[in-house]
Order: C-alpha cells, then sequence, then structure tokens
C-alpha cells in the first residue's frame, strides 16, 4: 500500500481525465494501400513544422498530413531509429547505416549519408537502435556501442555487455548496459551508474518516463515490472506488476499522457493504460478499434496525440477529436440520460449503460433490455418514471425491467397535458390515447375518437385543448380535443391551401417560445385570426427556405437544427447568426427521416442518433496550442513537354520567376500540425486572377492552367472541422511574358501599328484615287459603250437598209436574169433573123441582073455585116451574166481551170435553163456539137451522167455567192 502511495505522490499533479478529453477518443487506421510501403512499423518522429517520421522495413515514410513520401536508404535496410535536428534535419539510424534526412529548396526530401563521418565504413555494427541529440553532440546507439559524433569528429564508446535501452530526459542521457544498470552520460563524455541492475531485477528496460522532480524516474520493464527510481539517491520502488505476475505478455514501449495516464503498447494485448492512482486496465475499450495486437511502439505527437506503430499499420488516436462512436449496433431512435444512465430506443430495442461526466460508455459498454426488442421508438422521463413507447405497446421500466401498459401496440411517443397533470396523450400508429398516472399506477384509457390518423409528430398549441399533428404525407392536422378526452371536437386540415404550397414533409416545433412548422419550401408560423400560414422572415433568413429543415430545436444558446439531412446549429440571439454545419458532415445521409434524434448534454456536448448509431459531439473549440502553419509541400508547373518543380520556400522577398512557356502551375499544400482525426479543409485565392477565396473543401491542391504573363501572389488557409484554424501561407511568383510580350515586343507592336496605320492611310488614299481612275475610266467606258451602242444601231440601221437594199438587188438580179434570157433570146432571134435575110439576099443575088440593084444589095450585104451578131455580142453577155451571178465564173474555174471561154459560155446558157438547140446557135455549133460538149465539161467538172447537169451549176452558184 505504501508503494502505491508513494508512486502516486511521484506522479504528475495533476487531476482525473475531463469528459471533454478522454470521452471523444478517435481512433483512425493507417492501412498498407495508404502509405504504398511495408506495413511494419519501428519507431516514429516529428520535425519542427509537425511534418511526421515514420521508420519502417522499406526505409522512412514521410506523412505531412495529406501526402505520404517514402526514402529508401542506400543498402535499402530498415530503419530503427530517427531523431529531430535542427533545421528541419530528420537523423536517421539503420542496419550499418546511418544518415540525415532534409528538405530542398523544391520541397524534395533527400537523404545524405553520414557513415564516412562516424567512421562506419566496412565496419558491422548491425542496427542503429536510438539517435539522441544532447547540446552539439549525437550520439547513435547500436548493441555493440556507443557513438558519439560532434562536427566531423566521431568517437566510439564500446560495451562489454551490450547496449540494450537509451533514453534522454531533458539534458541528461541515460542507457541500459547489459548486467549492469543504467549509465548516465557525464559532461565529459563518460558514463556513471546512476542505477544499479539489481534495483530493478535486472530487467530489460523499455521506458524511462520523468517524473515531477529532476531525479524521479519512473522505469519500465519488458516483463511488465513498473517502479519508481531517484537516480540522485538511487532508491526505488516496485509499484505495480503489469502482468501480475503471470509472463504471457511484454511490454514494448510506453508513454505518459498529459492527464498522468501511462499507456502500455503491449505485444499481445494491444495498450493497456495504467492509470494514476495504479488500476491497471487491460484491453481498455476506448482502444477497440485497433485492429492489431502487436504494437511495436507508441509515439506522442506535438498535439498531445498518440501514434500506434502496429505489426502491420499505423493507427492514429485523436485525444481531441469533437466527436465519439459510443454505439453501433443498431439505428438510434431516441436517448436519454438518468441517474447516471443512458438509454436507447433503436430499431432492436432498448439498450443501456452506465454514463457520467468522467467516463460516457462505448460500444461494449451497452446491453439490452430483456422483452424489449424489435422497435422503440421513444424513451421518455415522465413523472420520475422511463416510458417506452414501442411497437408491441407501452412500457415503464423499473430498474431494467419493463413493465406493459396497457394492451395496445404501436406507439410513437407520449405528449404531457400541460393544463392538467397526470394526464398525457399516446400517439399512437392510428390517433390518440388517454394515458393517465394514478397512485403511482400508469393506465391507458380509451382512445380518443374523431382522429385515426398517425400522431407521431405532436405539439400542444397555446390554447388549451387544442393539438398540432403533422403527417408526413397529409400535411398539418389541428385538433380540438374535448375536456374528457374522450372525442375530437374539430379537425382542421391544412395541406397545400391557406399558405402552404404542399402536404409533404411538414413538421412542428418549437422556437424562442412560438410554434413554427418546417417544410420542403421554408418555415411557417400559423396566424388563427385569418386561419393562414405566413413565412417566418427570420428563420427563412438563416436557413435556406429553398431546402427542407426536418428538425429544429433550442439547446442552452443554441439552436440546432437537421437541414437537408445536415446537422448544424446557431447562436439564438445573434443578429446575422452564422450556420456551423461542418463539424458535423459526417453525420450527412445517416439521419432517421422524420425521427432525427439530438440530444443534448452539458453546455457544450450534444448526442447524435442516427443509422449508424450513436455519437457523441463536443462541440467546444479547443484553444490553439501553437501557432498551426498551412505550408505548400510542392510548386510545380508544366509545359507541353514536361514538369518541372519551384523552390517553396521563400526567395529574399522577390517572387520566384516561372518560364512563359507555363500552361499548368501547380500548388499542393498541407497543415502538418492540424489534429488528424478531423477532416482538415483549404481555401486559396490566387491575387490578380480570383475574386474572392474559394469554398472550404478537403482537396489538398489546386492547379491553374494557362495564366497569363503576369505577377501573382497565391494564398491559402486551412481549417479542421472542429474549428481550428490554420495560418495562411503566401507563395509569389512571376510569369515571364514570351518574347512577343516583351517591353520591346509591345514598342515594336506600336512602331509597326503606327507604321501600318500610315500605310492603311496611304493604301486608302491610292485605293481612293484607284477608284476614282476606275470610276472615271468606267465613265469613259460607259461613254464609248454608249457611242458603240450608237454605232451598233447605226449599222443595225445601215444593216437593215442593207438588208433593204439587198432584197431590191435580189429583186433585181431576177428582173436582170429575166432580161438576160431575153436579152440572149432576142440575140438568138436577131442572129437567125439576120441569118435568114443573108439567106433570103444571096438568093435574090442571083436572080437580080441589075447593076444598080445587085450593086445595091452588096451594100445591104456589107451593112449586114457590120451589123451581124458576132462574139462581141456574146462578151457583152459575158459581162452581164456575170453580174447577175457573182463569180459563177470564178466558182466553175475554181473546180476545173482548164475550162474554155466556150465551156463556160456553155455552162452559163445551161445555168439559164436553156435547151440545146436553143444553145447550138448561139455558140455558133450544131446540136451534136452541144452534146459533146456538155459531156466534156461533165467530165472536166466530175458530174456524173446521173446528176442534173442545171442542178449541180445552181449549187455552185449558191456556193460560189455563200463564200
Amino acid at each position: 500500500m505504501n508503494r502505491i502511495v508513494y508512486f502516486i505522490i511521484l506522479l504528475y499533479n495533476i487531476t482525473f481525465t475531463v469528459f471533454s478529453q478522454v470521452n471523444t477518443v478517435k481512433i483512425e487506421v493507417y492501412k498498407k494501400k495508404d502509405f504504398n510501403a511495408d506495413a511494419q512499423f519501428w519507431t516514429a518522429s516529428e520535425n519542427t513544422d509537425g511534418i511526421l517520421f515514420f521508420g519502417n522495413n522499406d526505409g522512412v515514410l514521410i506523412y505531412d498530413g495529406e501526402h505520404w513520401k517514402k526514402i529508401t536508404l542506400p543498402n535499402s535496410s530498415s530503419v530503427r531509429s530517427l531523431a529531430k535536428g535542427k533545421n528541419g534535419i530528420m537523423y536517421v539510424g539503420g542496419y550499418n547505416e546511418a544518415g540525415t534526412i532534409q528538405q530542398d529548396k523544391n520541397g524534395e526530401y533527400i537523404y545524405t549519408s553520414n557513415i564516412k563521418n562516424l567512421k562506419l565504413s566496412g565496419k558491422n555494427i548491425e542496427n542503429i537502435w536510438d539517435i539522441e541529440l544532447i547540446a552539439n553532440r549525437t550520439l547513435y546507439r547500436a548493441y555493440s556501442e556507443i557513438i558519439v559524433a560532434s562536427g566531423n569528429a566521431a568517437t566510439h564508446i564500446p560495451t562489454t555487455t551490450s547496449f540494450i535501452f537509451s533514453e534522454k530526459i531533458g539534458a541528461d542521457y541515460y542507457v541500459q548496459e547489459s548486467g549492469n544498470g543504467v549509465l548516465k552520460l557525464n559532461q565529459n563524455g563518460e558514463f556513471g551508474l546512476v542505477l544499479p541492475a539489481k534495483e530493478f531485477n535486472n530487467g530489460e528496460i523499455v521506458a524511462l518516463l520523468p517524473g515531477n522532480s529532476k531525479d524521479i524516474v519512473t522505469v519500465i520493464t519488458t516483463n511488465g515490472m513498473v517502479y519508481t527510481c531517484n537516480f540522485n539517491t538511487g532508491k526505488t520502488v516496485a509499484v505495480t506488476n503489469i502482468f501480475d505476475g503471470q509472463p504471457t505478455d511484454e511490454i514494448s514501449s510506453a508513454i505518459r499522457r498529459p492527464d498522468g495516464k501511462i499507456l502500455l503498447g503491449t505485444v499481445a494485448s494491444k495498450i493497456i493504460i495504467l492509470h494514476p492512482n495504479g488500476v491497471v486496465e487491460v484491453s481498455p475499450e476506448i482502444f477497440s478499434e485497433l485492429e492489431q495486437n502487436v504494437i511495436h511502439n507508441l509515439y506522442q505527437a506535438s498535439d498531445k496525440n498518440l501514434w500506434v506503430l502496429q505489426n502491420n499499420g499505423l493507427a492514429y488516436i485523436d485525444y481531441q477529436s469533437p466527436y465519439v462512436a459510443l454505439f453501433n449496433r443498431a439505428s438510434v431512435y431516441d436517448v436519454l440520460i438518468h441517474k447516471q444512465t443512458i438509454y436507447l430506443a433503436t430499431a432492436q430495442g432498448v439498450y443501456y449503460a452506465p454514463f457520467t461526466t468522467n467516463k460516457v460508455p462505448l460500444n461494449g459498454d451497452f446491453k439490452k433490455i430483456e422483452g424489449l426488442q424489435g422497435q422503440s421508438w421513444s424513451v421518455q422521463l415522465l413523472d420520475g418514471d422511463i416510458i417506452v413507447s414501442h411497437d408491441s405497446g407501452l412500457y415503464r421500466l423499473t430498474g431494467t425491467t419493463p413493465v406493459a401498459i396497457g394492451n395496445v401496440s404501436g406507439f410513437w411517443k407520449v405528449t404531457p397535458d400541460k393544463n392538467k397533470q397526470g394526464d398525457y396523450l399516446a400517439s399512437h400508429y392510428g390517433g390518440l390515447y388517454l394515458l393517465q398516472k394514478k397512485d403511482n399506477e400508469w393506465l391507458l384509457r380509451n382512445k380518443i375518437v374523431g382522429f385515426d390518423e398517425s400522431a407521431r409528430d405532436i405539439m400542444p398549441d397555446n390554447e388549451p385543448g387544442y393539438y398540432w399533428v403533422c403527417h408526413g404525407y397529409q400535411g398539418v392536422f389541428r385538433l380540438h380535443i374535448n375536456t374528457d378526452y374522450n372525442r375530437v371536437i374539430s379537425v382542421d386540415h391544412f395541406t397545400d391551401k391557406n399558405g402552404l404550397e404542399n402536404a409533404y414533409n411538414i413538421n412542428v416545433s418549437q422556437w424562442v417560445g412560438q410554434i413554427i412548422f418546417t417544410t420542403n419550401s421554408g418555415i411557417y408560423t400559423y396566424n388563427k385570426k385569418d386561419n393562414h400560414f405566413y413565412p417566418h422572415n427570420k428563420l427563412n433568413t438563416i436557413l435556406d427556405p429553398e431546402k427542407n429543415t426536418r428538425k429544429i430545436f433550442e439547446y442552452g444558446n443554441k439552436t440546432w437544427f437537421v437541414h437537408d439531412d445536415e446537422a448544424g446549429y446557431f447562436y439564438t440571439a445573434e443578429k446575422d447568426p452564422e450556420l456551423v454545419k461542418d463539424p458535423f458532415l459526417n453525420l450527412k445521409g445517416t439521419f432517421n427521416r422524420g425521427m432525427e434524434c439530438l440530444t443534448g448534454f452539458g453546455p457544450d456536448k450534444m448526442l447524435f442518433g442516427t443509422s449508424n448509431g450513436l455519437f457523441l459531439y463536443n462541440i467546444h473549440v479547443p484553444k490553439q496550442a501553437q501557432a498551426i502553419n498551412t505550408l505548400l509541400t510542392e510548386v510545380s508547373y508544366a509545359n507541353s513537354k514536361e514538369t518541372s518543380l519551384m523552390p517553396v520556400t521563400g526567395s529574399d522577398g522577390q517572387p520566384h520567376v516561372l518560364p512563359n512557356q507555363t500552361s499548368i502551375v501547380r500548388f499542393d499544400f498541407t497543415a502538418p500540425k492540424m489534429p488528424h482525426g478531423t477532416q482538415v479543409q483549404y481555401s486559396y485565392i490566387l491575387q490578380n486572377t480570383d475574386d474572392k477565396w474559394s469554398a472550404w473543401q478537403p482537396v489538398p491542391y489546386k492547379e491553374y492552367t494557362h495564366l497569363p504573363p503576369g505577377e501573382y501572389t497565391f494564398k491559402v488557409k486551412s481549417r479542421n472541422t472542429a474549428g481550428i484554424q490554420g495560418k495562411p501561407f503566401e507563395y509569389s511568383f512571376i510569369i515571364r511574358p514570351k518574347w512577343y510580350q516583351t517591353t520591346l515586343a509591345y514598342i515594336i507592336y506600336c512602331i509597326a501599328g503606327l507604321a501600318l496605320i500610315a500605310a492603311i492611310r496611304l493604301l486608302i488614299k491610292m485605293r481612293i484615287r484607284h477608284e476614282r481612275n476606275k470610276s472615271r475610266r468606267e465613265a469613259e467606258q460607259a461613254k464609248k459603250l454608249l457611242e458603240l451602242e450608237l454605232e451598233q444601231l447605226k449599222l443595225q440601221r445601215d444593216k437593215e437598209a442593207m438588208y433593204r437594199d439587198k432584197a431590191v438587188l435580189e429583186e433585181d438580179v431576177i428582173n436582170k436574169s429575166k432580161e438576160l434570157a431575153n436579152y440572149t433570146m432576142m440575140l438568138l432571134q436577131k442572129k437567125e433573123f439576120f441569118s435568114e435575110i443573108t439567106s433570103d439576099l444571096k438568093e435574090l443575088k442571083d436572080y437580080v441582073r441589075n447593076e444598080n440593084s445587085r450593086k445595091k444589095l452588096l451594100d445591104i450585104f456589107r451593112k449586114l455585116n457590120q451589123h451581124k451578131i458576132g462574139e462581141e455580142y456574146m462578151e457583152v453577155f459575158d459581162v452581164n451574166f456575170e453580174k447577175v451571178h457573182h463569180n459563177f465564173f470564178e466558182g466553175l474555174k475554181a473546180l476545173n481551170p482548164t475550162l474554155t471561154k466556150r465551156e463556160l459560155r456553155l455552162c452559163a446558157f445551161v445555168k439559164m435553163n436553156l435547151s440545146n438547140k436553143e444553145i447550138a446557135p448561139l455558140l455558133g455549133i450544131s446540136l451534136r456539137g452541144v452534146e459533146n460538149a456538155r459531156y466534156r465539161i461533165r467530165k472536166k467538172l466530175n458530174v456524173s451522167t446521173d446528176e442534173n447537169f442545171a442542178a449541180f451549176l445552181e449549187h455552185v452558184d449558191k456556193e460560189t455567192e455563200t463564200t
């Protein structure tokens, strides 16, 4: 007993766990698919920015809260030790390998080996199990030696046995040497014994935890023994044995929580809690969500939350989570907390569990009340008794025993009559029943006649005897019940008239002393005077009337609501209240429609019953112990060919410069120190592009495409759904203009523009001059065309005159042809006449004897010879014939140039349709001579005997005239 008292005195003087710290523990599990590496973890550390480093079999995994990155050691060994150095340096120890990881200007993590500086080249020291930084020295512990490095110098301190544990407490460095005890490193670089091995039964130490004074230390060994030791006096007290003398398990690691509890990682039992009062809690319910029993290490981060390094994965235990799942076995419809017990009305019956301010129940603590299996709708405290409304009827709970009230099944809930103590209305699936309590006994009386609809949603009106009943599909009923509660006197039924837009999804509530009706189209109040529903101006301003508000009620200084499947609250008295919904986003879509369950507990806590179970939310926003920075983890830009990285840090106040080929700029960001148990959201703005900050969203990156050349500042800020805000981060950059976007290019553009304008003016002038010349030419052409048209008209008239003359000439030709024919006939006749006279005169000469007569006859002969028709008359004929028939002779000569004049003349006579008999005298040949001549001509002209010779000559005449 004295040992336990001594142990309690030596522990931190802190109070028991308060509700808001322990009872909202949330566990998040990370599996291989999350970090894409080996799942066996050994050690962890954290740099000043809150970025976490984990050592596992693949090397080092780096987690910034959003992204995982892996660093492999040169020899691909596992990493057993990590230590945070200055300026973001992380020291790494592996198998025959040690070095540092540091972030370059582009945000990339680079590993640098220190093997040469530590003089370990070629040496086999196996694993480096621990690295500690003290003052300006770095200590590397292997089993066989401790290496003390300072600058480029390294000192090797060997052991005669093995160094199996080491720890830094404050500025002091302690190491356990097997078989010897705990040694302390002195200022001169030598080790001195501070705790002999026999003081702790030569057990293998897994943790040295500092106490509330400098020299008091809690020592924990692998076999479960817990000691308190004074390193100044060497006094040691055994406090407890975790395994109670049964070494069926081992302690692998231990840390002390701020509340004084010691958490012990084991190789078989998950996490064991050692309370400040010495009580050991094996497999506590709050760690039931851990999937692995084998714990390699526990790491308490700077936010006081816990990372569990398991044999197969990681787990994050968030002690500051705004919510915790208490129950997950069934849908929860109602909650009642009474006398340190919580009761749940669920789809599978009624459950209960102990419930106090120091400890709330978790899933395994709940037990089902026998006899109440099946659908239960409500559990209420009425007149000091717990009344359960169940699918099978009404029940009164006496302890954990249900007692049936009446024998009617199917009740929703019970509503007290505020005007008559002891009377209640029991809402039934098909109407209302009178429920009374008399002499401490509950009696189900008569059904109230006159209303047979489901009365699940009921609210007493401010006027006595009147009740509002909302039906999910039939609208709103206003009932007036008589004083004996046996009959409904009147029923007013409201659907889509009297101000309501429709009859669906209407619920009745009370807010700030006023009865309100929530609908799909806003929130309404009822005015009895004109029997009309009117929109509630204030609530419709706060809550979007386009969304369905399904539940609304006041609790403390807040108004809670369920608005289109999203829960939230606002401060009732604020003039322009802000809706707080983000902390409850994980509940979206899980509420039981029409039976939403919200139950307040304490000033800042709310219980939510959902289809997934029961959740407890702590809505008190924790104070930020330190500034949480929002960081850029990577800035990249891309063009059509490749992607390049940019520095993520500042550049002496100067913006970073991106090339002008940039098509995409991407920013990856995170808030590493933001508690990981709640969703982290980001908002950003790009000055010179965005008009306002973006909406909050969980996506940890932003891309901009095809930004024009110019100066930009990218700002990003963070928050989590618990209300913690992160500091914004700013990043300035410039996108260079392309060569054709530079100042010189713009000057050239201006000069070229002016030249172009001058050229355009000149071209316009030339165009105008050209158009004027063109117009003048066109006018001249038009004038000439007019003249030509006039000339053509004149020619047309001349042509017409010519046609008329031709007609006259043709007629004249016809006449002349007739005259020529007549003339020819006359010549023929004259010639014949002359021949006859000559013949007659010759005969007369023979008969005349008188000399004078003979002389006269000779004189007449002489005159006849002078005037006889000879060749000259035929030439006259040729000329006249040629006049009538133009080029007839030329046409014949063209056919055959050997034609003689006599033959041509014969052709002319034939053309004139003279017979051979008529032609013979004209040519002075016989009839037979004419026929022979015609034959010769046919032969010369290639005219067959079958062809009409006159028609042929007519054709020659026409062809000659045509050509």
